[in-house]
């Protein structure tokens, strides 16, 4: 079956994780939305003393039936730099997957990570 499509949306000047509910879980489509488990927020990617610039990365990955995250791809980025840390950082993320009649369920998410210096 075809992961349901969901959004969460996420503000990350170093460690903020504010996600909203996952749009895929809207009409019923399943009983209870992922949860992230464990995962750390991504790093700024630059050397201390360099110039901080603002940055913002919107990425798109798979939480699967088992809660581990796959397929991590960027859909928006103003820094490739800070693109590559937020998706090793998602990889490494696990989650309480979402349930539907007592299944779990593979979802789509997207989060959006807005680095402010």
């Amino acid at each position: 079956a075809a992961p349901e499509a969901a959004t969460t949306t996420a503000a990350a000047p170093a460690a903020d994780k504010a996600a909203l509910p996952a749009a895929g879980c809207a009409n019923n489509a399943c009983d209870s939305a992922p949860q992230l488990l464990t995962g750390a927020s991504p790093r700024y990617p630059y050397p201390a003393g360099a110039a901080a610039q603002p940055a913002s990365v919107r990425v798109q990955f798979v939480v699967n039936a088992d809660g581990s995250v796959s397929d991590v791809k960027t859909l928006t980025t103003t820094s490739k730099d800070m693109a590559g840390e937020v998706e090793r950082s998602v990889r490494q993320w696990k989650y309480r997957p979402a349930m539907k009649n007592n299944q779990p369920l593979k979802v789509i998410l997207q989060q959006q990570f807005d680095f402010k210096p």
